[in-house]
């Protein structure tokens, strides 16, 4: 069976050599110049074990389980720092309702005293979670695909895929099978002074995260990251952020929010204002597409789903973590041993990959 995977982020470059293990012949495309410079880029990298959702015990199951399957996976990837869950004043939870979630998933947590940078919480919890190092994980999966035999075509726009006995569709909701909501969110690169590598989560609500990214944080704010939002069958963006959504790495903007998130974020950590705690620098901003469930609001579920239409699977990936699960649910899905041992149509000699440019 020939297969062509659309999308090359963690989940579509996952799936491409899990269904080329299986047996399939795969055709990896990226419209990008090189994998895994997209939304999976784009965000903080958190490698979530369940923490973040006590609103939705699915999304928490699934990510505990799935920071297992994909540490196993990719450990060199895999970063350890101090995370803290902090319950605000407000929080659509209530500091028992918290503990009481991570008791019923098995989520270990130490409840400690307010540390320095948090000025604002009714709780505030230690917990084991970890990082994913992206540029670590580009090259294992650079590492993988090769090894696996996947053709990877760089910077070409996927079409005519017409002759593939599969097509897998890993391009973050973009399309899907029905409508969605897509968010255009922004991520705040600052330089800061004497957080010590620190990750810091107030939930839950419209509140804020700060973690750790290489030399710097990255930070996250409900309320103001968010610059634009449609439901439907695929967004549309103004030009200007048309140019932002095409940038490798961050950038500065008079479209930032940044200090309207910086001035939210001060609600409840110190020393993010210009100056504070020592050196406050602002780096730019990353610009990314989310998708999401409408009308989740009440639970902030984030499921990660995989369809079949025909010869089509489309992946909606929710978190990283859940990468290695999607992708054996593509392979299941495909069914690929039974085709590869009566495949759709005669096959056609493997390609060779085109020259970078969209087509």
């Amino acid at each position: 069976m020939r297969a062509a995977v659309v999308g090359g982020g963690v989940f579509g470059c996952t799936a491409a050599v899990d269904l080329a293990r299986a047996g399939a012949e795969v055709d990896l495309f990226e419209a990008r110049s090189d994998i895994l410079t997209g939304a999976t880029a784009r965000c903080q990298a958190r490698l979530h074990s369940g923490y973040h959702y006590p609103r939705s015990g699915s999304t928490a199951a699934a990510a505990r389980d799935g920071a297992v399957e994909f540490g196993k996976r990719y450990p060199e990837a895999i970063r350890r720092a101090q995370h803290h869950y902090v319950v605000a004043p407000g929080s659509k939870v209530t500091p028992s309702q918290y503990l009481t979630f991570c008791e019923r998933l098995g989520l270990p947590y130490e409840v400690v005293d307010k540390p320095r940078h948090v000025h604002t919480a009714d709780l505030v919890v230690r917990v084991p979670e970890a990082f994913v190092d992206v540029d670590m994980l580009r090259r294992l999966a650079r590492r993988d695909l090769a090894q696996a035999g996947v053709t990877v075509h760089l910077g070409q726009e996927a079409s005519g895929l017409d002759d593939y006995g599969l097509v897998v569709q890993a391009t973050y909701g973009q399309p899907w099978l029905k409508p969605l909501r897509y968010e255009l969110c922004e991520v705040a690169l600052l330089e800061l002074g004497r957080y010590d590598g620190e990750s810091y989560v107030v939930i839950d609500g419209d509140y804020v995260s700060l973690d750790p990214h290489g030399r710097h944080y990255a930070l996250y704010d409900v309320a103001n990251s968010v610059h634009l939002a449609v439901e439907g069958e695929a967004p549309e963006w103004p030009a200007e952020y048309r140019d932002l959504l095409g940038r490798v790495g961050p950038v500065r903007t008079p479209l930032s929010n940044v200090n309207r998130m910086i001035e939210s974020a001060g609600r409840f950590l110190w020393g993010l204002e210009p100056g504070g705690l020592g050196v406050s620098i602002y780096q730019g901003s990353w610009f990314a597409v989310r998708a999401v469930l409408p009308d989740v609001d009440r639970t902030d579920e984030r499921p990660t789903l995989v369809q079949r239409s025909g010869n089509v699977v489309s992946v909606l990936s929710g978190k990283i973590c859940t990468a290695v699960a999607a992708a054996r649910e593509v392979v299941a899905s495909a069914d690929v041993a039974h085709l590869v041992a009566e495949p759709h149509h005669t096959p056609r000699p493997a390609r060779q990959p085109q020259p970078a440019g969209r087509h």
